[in-house]
């Protein structure tokens, strides 16, 4: 990590109060480093403070639906991430054995897989 700015100094610049910060901080959604008692960022934590207080700013929401939110949205990018993986392999593969071959390695399958038999137990109760 080699760009680092001071925490307070940052959210002074993009209107996010110091104990929004921390409360992020505390939740560990930003990641800080500590030098002799200040905070600092690097350019990744910064722009998710940014995001954040567009998310406040914009929305009107506390720090806890805040949190919900990129919580959110971290899951639907990680989803989105793996439908890519499982098209990609569609788009490459050149018969059903060799989708199936793909499939039993893929790293993603297996977790969608095993996400859809989570889901279908919890149905079964219904």
């Amino acid at each position: 990590m080699d760009y680092f700015v001071n925490l307070l100094d940052f959210c002074g610049d993009i209107n996010l109060d110091s104990k929004s910060a921390i409360f992020f901080v505390d939740e560990g959604i930003i990641c800080v480093e500590r030098r002799e008692n200040e905070f600092y960022i690097d350019k990744e934590t910064a722009g998710k403070l940014r995001l954040i207080s567009e998310i406040k700013n914009e929305l009107g929401v506390n720090d806890e639906g805040a949190s919900i939110i990129l919580n959110l949205r971290e899951k639907i990018i990680d989803y989105q991430n793996k439908l890519k993986t499982i098209f990609d392999a569609i788009d490459r593969s050149k018969s059903i054995d060799e989708l199936m071959f793909i499939m039993k390695k893929s790293e993603a399958f297996q977790s969608i897989f095993n996400n859809l038999l989570d889901n279908d137990d919890c149905n079964d109760n219904f």
